[in-house]
């Protein structure tokens, strides 16, 4: 039993310390991979302060080649705080991907980060 314990409280640990805190920022996303073998399923999972203003999510997944994108429509405060968006079966490249939340006033927060796919 107490090992099933120290399991439990490592895994807790270690979701604290990779999902960073979203204190004070509108938008935090995760991608996963950010690297790996292609071709390969891209997923990114954002979480998103509650807001009236807030009135889309857009993503969008470029490299050299290829190149995909995806609006999720929000519905202000009472949209859910974490939206997940996959991509599938990316080819190989090395990609860029942003998420912007776009308001009632332009754009309120934005994400960037690097994938390779081999």
């Amino acid at each position: 039993m107490r090992a099933v314990l120290k399991r439990i409280g490592l895994c807790a640990l270690l979701v604290a310390i990779v999902w960073p805190a979203t204190a004070g920022e509108v938008l935090t996303a995760r991608v996963r991979p950010s690297s790996g073998l292609a071709p390969s399923d891209v997923v990114v999972k954002v979480l998103v302060e509650p807001n009236a203003l807030n009135r889309s999510l857009s993503f969008a997944v470029d490299s050299e080649a290829f190149s995909t994108s995806s609006v999720t429509e929000l519905d202000g405060d009472r949209a859910p705080r974490s939206t997940e968006v996959r991509f599938r079966m990316l080819p190989a490249g090395s990609y860029t991907v942003r998420v912007t939340l776009l308001g009632a006033d332009g754009e309120r927060g934005h994400f960037v980060c690097e994938v390779k796919l081999w």
